[in-house]
């Protein structure tokens, strides 16, 4: 499904959010998911419309940008060596330490807003959280979307 081509990140070390942010848009577009804009469109769209979100025990942030720079439709997951600073959604003053990321590269509408609803359902169990912080490779990693029925 969405995370078949496992662009992930276990402890991924960032100065910040930008430098995050860049790491794992490369990582879509060299696996050849996203074109060569799909970094700029990210990092202006967490500018304008921050995803930082302050949940329970992890601050996460669920970046994405426009449809037509998506070839495949991807996530792209991120667990932090450090949080780094995301501005909180809908709150663009405030700042959230975040430790999860959930890179959306989806091309339907549709896709984002059910996928959107799904993490939002993740994020709000604090142990499920936990259990996505605490994975440290791809195994452990599959087995938990399994579970969340995400695989």
């Amino acid at each position: 499904m969405f995370f078949d081509r496992k662009i992930t990140f276990f402890e991924l070390e960032a100065k910040n959010r930008q430098d995050a942010l860049r790491q794992m848009a490369l990582s879509l577009q060299e696996a050849d998911l996203v074109s060569a804009s799909f970094e700029e469109g990210i990092l202006e769209r967490e500018e304008t419309f921050p995803t930082g979100l302050a949940v329970e025990p992890y601050g996460v942030a669920i970046p994405h940008t426009d449809a037509d720079k998506v070839f495949t439709p991807q996530i792209a997951f991120a667990s932090l060596k450090k949080p780094v600073k995301f501005q909180m959604m809908g709150n663009g003053n405030e700042e959230v330490d975040v430790s999860l990321i959930f890179m959306l590269a989806l091309k339907k509408a549709e896709d984002q807003l059910t996928m959107l609803q799904r993490l939002m359902g993740i994020f709000q169990d604090r142990s499920l959280l936990t259990e996505f912080a605490a994975c440290k490779n791809q195994s452990e990693l599959e087995g938990l979307l399994s579970k969340v029925g995400l695989e």
